[in-house]
């Protein structure tokens, strides 16, 4: 009896690590399946976090005709990324610009269509959960004006939280009433085993 209690006694400490690992796996596999945005339980920031990739831009113009952001074109690529630190970067881009025909050494003319095909900016963001209002707070930005703005995103996820569309009335597109920007949840890569 005694040797069974010395063996018990020496495989419990194990036993119990095992037990609590497992547990607290249950734990984070489940936290990880609430991110999809599936689960109510999971915060509105929380959805946010990650790499999203671009889908589609489109503007609605008052005449019925819609038509994609015309600095991303009909085929626009992009990332949209959060962190649980409070600090977002945003890039898009007209994968259709034309090449630089001497790759160090653009043309003026080059140098403007690079600018007019893309767009970045990155710096802080809010959560309005009331509201569904994401706010970008760029700290850096291609666009000067963009720099210490505050950049108000009127939010809603798909049922399955993969897409988060971005839309609203529009104001600074001319002859356009609204606009509507849609990403796609990135998966993330698995960690490398150690």
């Amino acid at each position: 009896m005694k040797s069974k209690t010395i063996i018990l006694m020496m495989f419990l400490p194990a036993i119990t690590v095992s037990f609590v690992t497992r547990k607290s796996s249950a734990r984070q596999s489940a936290r990880i399946k609430d991110t999809t945005g599936v689960a109510p339980s999971v915060s509105a920031r929380e959805r946010f976090l990650g790499t999203w990739e671009l889908v589609s831009t489109e503007y609605r113009y008052t005449d019925g005709t819609r038509r994609p952001y015309p600095d991303v074109g009909p085929h626009g690529k992009g990332h949209l990324m959060y962190v649980l630190d409070g600090r977002m970067c945003a890039e898009l881009m007209n994968p259709d610009r034309p090449a630089w025909k001497q790759a160090g050494h653009p043309t003026d003319a080059e140098k403007i269509s690079a600018f007019d095909g893309f767009f970045a900016y990155c710096g802080k963001y809010e959560v309005d959960e009331a509201k569904h209002v994401m706010i970008h707070l760029p700290e850096v930005a291609l666009w000067p004006g963009f720099v210490g703005s505050k950049q108000p995103r009127p939010y809603s996820f798909s049922d399955s939280g993969d897409l988060l569309t971005f839309s609203d009335k529009e104001t600074d597109e001319p002859g356009a009433e609204s606009y509507s920007i849609t990403w796609r949840k990135v998966e993330s890569a698995p960690k490398p085993s150690p």
